[in-house]
């Protein structure tokens, strides 16, 4: 057997094992749980409302449902729009594995998305088996998909409004940002993007996007009745700081240095909170002041791909509240960094040491189940524990900086010939 050979069967056992843990953790696991973001809103306040129209639908299944129903809504209101057709069925526990096969749906466009974006046109088989099994093992996704989380419709829009871009639609790329930014919230950070690269017709029309729908929620939902924005100014303008060991925000991983570690409580007030928090806000300020010179500075670049995936994370680490899954977003970074390796150029041994730990702090691609029978503690106390010690916070910076090298280089590199992420 030829070397090639050899490696493309290790690949391919790679690829069978990496395939197993998804289909065990993200699919037996999740077809029995019930979470997350969607659980949170189903069938929400925006069923209640509509449900006073039709007193057939609110005697059939509103009132046997919620009853008084909340009041409050969590998130933005495409997450209560994409919630209602899963009202309609049988029960709470069918709409929830229902749910999940339409994020196996949303995980496996935008894996094939990225592909494309990175490696048209190419047999480059061991980067793209590299590439699914960083995707198929990545603890943040499994969270993602196990808690039927509303990152991965986000995930997917603003990949969408990449490849948009990239087919010169600018309309469709509007579209997706606008929905994106109403989903929750955080993907905002791209219609600035749109602006400063001159996709001008891209940016109204994401901005119309949203104001419709922001518009729009306020006599059906009620913006006053948003947890979200209540959550959002606790947690930036004062009263208690509590930690919390998933939340990988830059302001919490320095809170965290100032708490204790109780895996029993996931939320430990921090010590010096009203010190603590002038200081967090400046540190996320800083940062994203920084992504901002760097778009600004290299506007007239191409390399949408690369400044999306830095975006990202910025977006991630500069929010009041970042849990773990939120690192979903981290993913196209990962995925760049491993294409990056078959340039011309290469990545140098720094960066490809930063890829590697990236992966490794953020991912944690070894299987909690694994780590039970090494350690004999179990696989959930593991997890919280490296949370606690914020390595995915970690993790995301050196994504961040691994960003920054790539679009350098490829910068180097577009003066000689075209680069696999400007195509």
């Amino acid at each position: 057997m030829s070397k090639r050979s050899r490696s493309s069967a290790l690949w391919v056992i790679l690829l069978l094992v990496s395939a197993a843990h998804f289909a065990y953790s993200a699919g037996r696991v999740a077809w029995i749980t019930l979470g997350g973001d969607f659980l949170s809103a189903f069938p929400g306040p925006l069923a209640l409302r509509l449900g006073q129209l039709s007193p057939a639908l609110h005697r059939d299944w509103v009132e046997p449902a919620l009853g008084s129903g909340p009041r409050e809504w969590p998130y933005g209101p495409v997450l209560q729009i994409a919630t209602l057709p899963f009202a309609l069925a049988s029960s709470q526990i069918q709409a929830m594995r229902l749910i999940l096969l339409v994020d196996y749906a949303l995980v496996a466009a935008t894996t094939v998305m990225w592909l494309w974006l990175l490696l048209p046109q190419t047999r480059a088989f061991a980067v793209k088996a590299a590439i699914l099994c960083v995707w198929l093992n990545y603890f943040p996704l499994l969270e993602a998909v196990t808690g039927r989380e509303i990152e991965l419709l986000e995930l997917f829009l603003v990949t969408a409004a990449i490849v948009a871009l990239r087919r010169e639609r600018d309309a469709t790329a509007g579209v997706a940002v606008g929905l994106a930014t109403m989903s929750k919230f955080l993907p905002v950070i791209f219609i600035p993007y749109l602006f400063v690269k001159g996709f001008r017709r891209a940016g109204w029309i994401a901005v119309a996007v949203a104001g419709v729908l922001a518009l729009a929620a306020q006599p059906l939902l009620g913006w006053q009745n948003s947890v979200t924005f209540t959550i959002a100014q606790g947690e930036t303008l004062g009263g208690e700081t509590p930690t919390s060991y998933a939340n990988q925000a830059l302001s919490n991983v320095l809170y965290k240095m100032f708490t204790g570690f109780n895996p029993q409580n996931p939320h430990p007030p921090t010590w010096y909170p009203d010190v603590l928090r002038p200081i967090g806000i400046a540190l996320s300020f800083a940062v994203a002041a920084a992504a901002a010179w760097f778009i600004y500075k290299w506007r007239r670049t191409r390399l949408f791909e690369v400044e999306c995936a830095l975006l990202a994370i910025v977006m991630c680490l500069v929010a009041s509240h970042a849990n773990n899954y939120y690192f979903v977003f981290a993913l196209p970074a990962l995925s760049i960094g491993i294409a990056a390796t078959r340039n011309a150029a290469g990545l140098g041994g720094a960066a490809k040491f930063a890829l590697a730990a990236a992966i490794l702090l953020l991912g944690f691609i070894v299987p909690m189940k694994v780590l039970e029978l090494v350690t004999g503690i179990q696989g959930v106390l593991i997890a919280r524990a490296l949370q606690a010690w914020s390595l995915p916070a970690f993790g995301a910076i050196l994504a961040a900086g691994l960003m920054v090298e790539v679009h350098r280089t490829t910068r180097e590199q577009s003066a000689i010939k075209p680069s696999i992420t400007t195509r």
